[in-house]
């Protein structure tokens, strides 16, 4: 067999170890045999084959198993162009407001979804750093980082609120926030209600 492919032998494990399995259980789910688990997650090596199974195995996009390198996510480009996105919309307003005699709501409004996508990148990349260590993400899903960030932007516009205006803005920014902290609590509400793991639904 053409060892072909490069594997990031640290992911593997760690989403094997998050998932509680052992590498006779992931040998299982993956349809490979124990030897290419051992050897997976020992140096790496693996064959297209190999990976497409793990990614199957573990519901993860193919690039997450790739090397890291720096600048470079594990979790392909997803979480950089929503950064990019949510910048770039927060920027545009910021513009809008200072055109309109600065408007202090567009502007409040336009820096809070700058700071949203500036904690996307930011969260993104901690855990990228992390996996690269061998370490858990503290933010194990997109929508955990997602929700966090919204969150944070909640938490901008009460106090943008109250710095502009000398009011605390409790209504808009607790409504983002709050929204942060549902998207945040509805995997492990799901969870709870169904049963069973469902940002990373077991393969069969």
């Amino acid at each position: 067999m053409l060892y072909d492919m490069s594997i990031n032998a640290e992911q593997v494990r760690a989403l094997r170890e998050s998932r509680g399995w052992s590498q006779e259980h992931l040998a299982e789910v993956a349809g490979l045999s124990l030897r290419t688990i051992q050897r997976v997650e020992a140096d790496g090596r693996g064959s297209r084959e190999t990976k497409l199974s793990l990614a199957a195995a573990f519901d993860v996009p193919l690039g997450r198993l790739s090397i890291v390198v720096p600048g470079e996510s594990v979790q392909g480009c997803g979480a950089e162009h929503t950064s990019f996105s949510l910048t770039t919309i927060g920027t545009l307003l910021v513009v809008i407001g200072i055109i309109a005699a600065a408007n202090m709501p567009l502007l409040i409004a336009g820096v809070a979804i700058i700071v949203s996508g500036l904690s996307v990148y930011s969260l993104n990349y901690l855990n990228v750093m992390r996996r690269a260590a061998g370490m858990l993400p503290l933010l194990a899903s997109s929508a955990s980082v997602s929700g966090l960030s919204l969150m944070i932007s909640g938490s901008f516009v009460i106090l943008l609120g109250f710095v502009v205006s000398g009011s605390i803005w409790w209504i808009p920014g607790g409504i983002i926030a709050a929204s942060g902290a549902m998207v945040m609590l509805w995997p492990l509400l799901m969870k709870r209600l169904i049963g069973g793991d469902t940002t990373n639904p077991p393969v069969e």
